[in-house]
């Protein structure tokens, strides 16, 4: 992989990681047209630390106060608000982790398939499509604090993480399934956002994770094109996931529809042509 590719990869997956448009289905996209055969572990490594990273930045100021609030709850053994919330990100990685793992196969089988990455594309601008006029509002400046928050029930955490399990599917938007969800299930913007990215830390970990396995397969031969993947998809992640904020702020997410449904249909008439 030479550096340009690195660069046009890493804004890409930085991009679409957070914005509702499906990062796997526009790497499977942009690869094609690069000319790749497959997928390069190497590089799916780098950019997956860049895109957690920008998580971490962009929520620095909750994490820590999730974090001061556990330890908190630890030492009076009362529940308050951020102990509450870490409880319902690892309810809600449950059932991500089981899907993701019982169900990895059969769609890593579907990367192959642009006709695949089409057709889900498009279930993803429905799902968007259908939170017009559901997203209720929410007056914060801020949508990266706690301030606000609402309580996330059990049940809702449950099916946030079913979502972000199917979002394995080439082409479903992990972002914009969850926080579709979310927002079908009655929660304001803000929660839902919040929830949504604080939901793919471990998820983004677990596929990391699950990628290192095969490390002793690798050989790191010029590691400049993975620097600046790894750059390239921290500072593109910052933007995608700050610009994502801005559109659940406005309560626009459909806005994404039309083009999902463009680039879908055209992968479909492409491919059987």
């Amino acid at each position: 992989m030479s550096n340009i590719d690195a660069i046009l990869l890493g804004i890409v997956q930085g991009l679409t990681e957070f914005l509702p448009v499906s990062s796997s289905g526009h790497l499977v996209i942009f690869q094609k047209l690069l000319g790749f055969q497959k997928h390069n572990l190497e590089f799916d490594i780098v950019a997956h630390v860049g895109t957690l990273l920008s998580v971490l930045w962009i929520y620095r100021k909750s994490i820590g106060s999730i974090l001061k609030d556990t330890f908190t709850a630890v030492k009076t053994k009362k529940k308050n608000k951020g102990s509450s919330l870490l409880l319902m990100v690892i309810v809600g990685s449950v059932p991500t982790a089981l899907i993701g793992l019982g169900l990895k196969d059969i769609f890593e089988k579907m990367f192959s398939s642009p006709v695949y990455v089409g057709v889900f594309l498009c279930i993803t601008g429905v799902l968007l499509f259908f939170t017009k006029g559901k997203q209720i509002s929410f007056q914060s400046k801020s949508f990266s604090d706690l301030e606000g928050v609402s309580p996330i029930s059990v049940k809702n955490a449950i099916l946030v993480g079913v979502a972000q399990g199917l979002a394995i599917a080439p082409g479903i938007s992990r972002s914009g399934s969850t926080i579709s969800m979310g927002i079908l299930l009655g929660m304001d913007r803000k929660t839902a956002s919040m929830y949504s990215f604080l939901l793919s830390m471990p998820a983004i970990l677990g596929a990391l994770l699950l990628q290192l396995k095969h490390m002793s397969s690798i050989s790191w031969v010029d590691g400049s094109y993975l620097v600046i993947g790894l750059v390239t998809s921290f500072i593109t992640g910052v933007l995608g996931l700050s610009l994502i904020l801005h559109f659940v702020k406005k309560g626009k997410l459909e806005f994404f529809s039309l083009y999902l449904w463009v680039i879908g249909i055209g992968l479909i008439i492409v491919e059987l042509n």
